[in-house]
């Protein structure tokens, strides 16, 4: 801990420098919202639409309406971010308790593993004997919170496919036809009343369903988790059976609430209707801009909120906006207490009180034998600590490698050895003479007459010292001679040359000994090394340990991309799942899982490019990207297919 705040203070004024560089020097880009764009409109989708609006715009209602559709856009975006933040609480939790009931030791968890109020309770509720009137086991409790939250995030899964479902709507397919028509004059008289009507039957289907869904939100969220505890099991048991309600009451109420603003502008044009001749049933062309603007008014009272008024506004800063809303907002669900996922001092409090403990005994203990309570056995304590650290790093780490420059510097060249090589060539040269002279005296004494020699013998390796001796020249006469004197001994002891072939060979005894002596201090000199070494291997241990440490230290590593993309390509195994599951069941909670999930992989695949993907060359993301957002539009029929060649593709997904 201690050297990690050391480097973060040494890294500081460096972080600092190069951001002030990097501010100076660089211009930075708008960052994007890392939230995923509701029915895949994002800022590009979204500028074609508005521009072909406001392009086809020829009266100041129809302006109006172009200013409109973008604020339902934003309503739609902020009700879509809210959902998803919600929803990834609620499956983080309920991930968390699934987790739980799993691994088992239920009820050492629900006693120990959610804090210490929790355990005073349950202990007073034991103590109290209050358990008896519910005989609840504790996997009873962990399988109620699975229910509730299952429950909880149905609910939100539906509400978030209807948003979605009718946010898109507000594709208005007219502007693909214009942006493609050849003849600009043919192409926007034929669509433009037409794109206007598209677009007034989007803005109040979009927001009827928000409204709607909201209101109806609410209520599921209290009769789920605001109801009392039999009531609870009940309410999440009917809503996981009926997953399709929220479905059905969404556009059935939208297009009620269409259909009252319609006769309810009949009533205020009661004049145009009266002098017609056959009264016309009410259409999406009469639906004035007024209860256009009520409608959205109403989506944005659902949703708790004020949209700011702004009139001409981009694509790119309407989403902006819609971006700084929603992160303002509070939950729209508040899990109450018992169903929330406890913290990490909650799970973990008995092994943190006892750590605390710990340190609180050390702290006291520290005090008493401290000068501060009037002992020096602190000071004593240190010192004979510090000597002993001092004396074992001198005798394992100092004294090793002393001995072994020693061993290279010094004792290599000025160690004695117990045999010179002086004495040995000496030694040698004697010998050769006495052979000389035992041949010449022999061959004089016997008229030139010499013993028979058998079969001369291999040449020696060269280098080696001893056959070297063997080999001298004279030395197989001499030993050939010693042979047959040795047939009659007595008489040769006295008469011939036995006695001075034994003292040669006592001489060439004397050789071969210098010479293994020489080679033994060879091996001596090269072990002596060897066990240096050996010796100084925890000192090398030590110095390699302390450069490693430094230089990992100084130099941290780079992250592990492999490893940090690992919940991007989860989040994407589990889109694909999901859209399986949809191609199953087209239910609306399927429906809402599959954005679910969607809008998880877009967050995570965004928050990685973004850290890692600095360089300015050729990026990945534009392309991911695309692909991520067509999933999000309901248009897009082929989403197994893109999912599957999105895995096949992009190396985000791959080890």
């Amino acid at each position: 801990m201690l050297g990690r705040l050391i480097r973060h203070f040494i890294r500081l004024p460096l972080q600092l420098l190069r951001q002030t560089l990097k501010q100076v020097t660089f211009s930075k880009p708008p960052v994007l919202s890392n939230s995923l764009p509701v029915a895949g409109l994002d800022e590009s989708h979204a500028h074609t639409v508005l521009s072909a609006l406001r392009q086809a715009a020829r009266s100041p209602e129809e302006v109006e309406l172009s200013d409109l559709w973008l604020a339902t856009l934003q309503l739609a975006q902020i009700a879509s971010d809210r959902l998803l933040r919600d929803l990834k609480s609620v499956d983080r939790t309920l991930s968390f308790w699934r987790t739980r009931q799993k691994q088992g030791q239920h009820l050492a968890f629900m006693l120990l593993g959610q804090g210490p109020i929790s355990f005073v309770k349950d202990v007073g509720r034991l103590v109290s004997r209050q358990h008896s009137q519910r005989k609840l086991t504790a996997s009873d409790k962990i399988e109620r919170r699975v229910i509730v939250l299952r429950s909880l995030r149905s609910t939100l899964t539906e509400a978030l496919a209807a948003v979605h479902t009718e946010a898109g709507t507000l594709y208005l397919r007219g502007t693909r036809q214009r942006r493609g028509a050849t003849n600009a004059t043919a192409g926007t008289s034929n669509l433009e009343p037409r794109l206007f009507v598209q677009a007034k039957r989007a803005i109040m289907l979009t927001n009827a369903c928000i409204a709607e869904t909201f209101d109806g939100l609410a209520a599921k969220v209290v009769e789920v988790i605001g109801a009392s505890e039999t009531a609870r099991i009940q309410a999440a048991d009917a809503l996981v059976r009926d997953a399709a309600v929220l479905h059905a009451l969404g556009p059935t109420a939208s297009r009620r609430m269409f259909t009252v603003d319609s006769e309810q502008h009949l009533v205020e044009a009661g004049a145009a209707a009266s002098s017609s001749s056959q009264p016309r049933a009410p259409t999406e062309e009469d639906i004035p801009v007024g209860s256009i603007s009520g409608s959205i008014g109403r989506a944005a009272a659902a949703l708790g909120i004020e949209l700011p008024e702004g009139k001409g506004l981009s694509a790119n800063t309407a989403l902006s906006q819609a971006a700084s809303i929603s992160a303002r907002q509070r939950r729209l669900v508040r899990l109450p207490h018992w169903v929330r996922m406890p913290s990490r001092y909650q799970q973990y409090w008995v092994r943190y009180s006892v750590a605390t403990a710990v340190a609180l005994w050390t702290s006291l203990f520290l005090y008493k034998h401290s000068r501060l309570a009037g002992s020096r056995d602190l000071e004593v304590w240190t010192r004979n600590a510090v000597d002993v650290v001092i004396a074992s790093y001198q005798e394992h780490v100092i004294k090793p490698l002393a001995t072994l420059r020693d061993e290279l510097f010094k004792t290599f060249r000025e160690r004695r050895s117990i045999v010179s090589s002086d004495e040995f060539e000496a030694d040698k040269a004697s010998l050769q003479r006495m052979l000389a002279d035992f041949e010449a005296d022999y061959l004089k004494a016997h008229k030139g007459h010499q013993p028979q020699i058998g079969a001369p013998p291999a040449e020696p390796a060269a280098g080696d010292a001893g056959q070297q001796v063997a080999a001298l020249p004279g030395m197989e006469f001499m030993m050939q001679c010693y042979e047959d004197e040795l047939k009659k001994p007595i008489r040769n002891l006295v008469n011939g040359q036995l006695a001075r072939s034994l003292l040669i060979q006592v001489q060439k005894l004397k050789v071969d000994t210098e010479s293994a002596m020489l080679e033994m201090d060879q091996i001596l000199k090269a072990n002596e090394l060897s066990i240096a070494l050996v010796a100084a291997v925890p000192a090398f241990l030590v110095a390699g340990a302390t450069l490693v440490l430094v230089w990992r230290w100084l130099t941290p590593s780079p992250p592990n991309r492999s490893w940090e993309a690992l919940p991007c390509r989860m989040a994407m195994v589990e889109l694909e799942r999901a859209i399986l599951a949809l191609l199953e069941d087209g239910s609306a909670e399927n429906q809402g899982m599959l954005v679910y999930r969607l809008a998880l992989v877009y967050e995570e695949a965004y928050s990685l490019f973004r850290r890692f993907d600095t360089s300015s060359g050729p990026s990945e993301w534009p392309n991911l990207r695309q692909d991520l957002i067509e999933l999000a539009s309901p248009l897009h029929k082929q989403k197994l297919r893109t999912s599957k060649r999105m895995m096949r593709v992009y190396t985000i997904f791959k080890f």
